[in-house]
């Protein structure tokens, strides 16, 4: 009776230890995503008025830097996307 209840109690702490080695393996194996490629940190650039412009001069030039910006957002976006999708497990979307 006394022999049981020791291979009760040692089957209960191999499991808490088991558990405890999983969790930390899969803390320590974590998602390791390569580096923020440096183009997606890039900035929006100021648009300023230039000296003799017509007055439309900025608000034509605001709109080509924001489509450069929305270009390189959905570039950025996809890419990431890409790495996402390429980490998950099948069938997962």
């Amino acid at each position: 009776m006394i022999l049981t209840a020791c291979a009760g109690k040692q089957a209960q702490q191999l499991a808490r230890i088991d558990s405890a080695a999983a969790q930390i393996g899969a803390q320590r194996a974590g998602d390791n995503l390569p580096d923020y490629p440096p183009y997606c940190r890039e900035l929006m650039p100021v648009v300023e008025p230039k000296l003799n412009e017509p007055i439309d001069g900025p608000q034509k030039r605001w709109m080509i830097v924001r489509q450069n910006i929305n270009e390189k957002i959905e570039w950025c976006a996809g890419h990431y996307d890409t790495i996402q999708k390429s980490r998950r497990p099948r069938g997962q979307t």
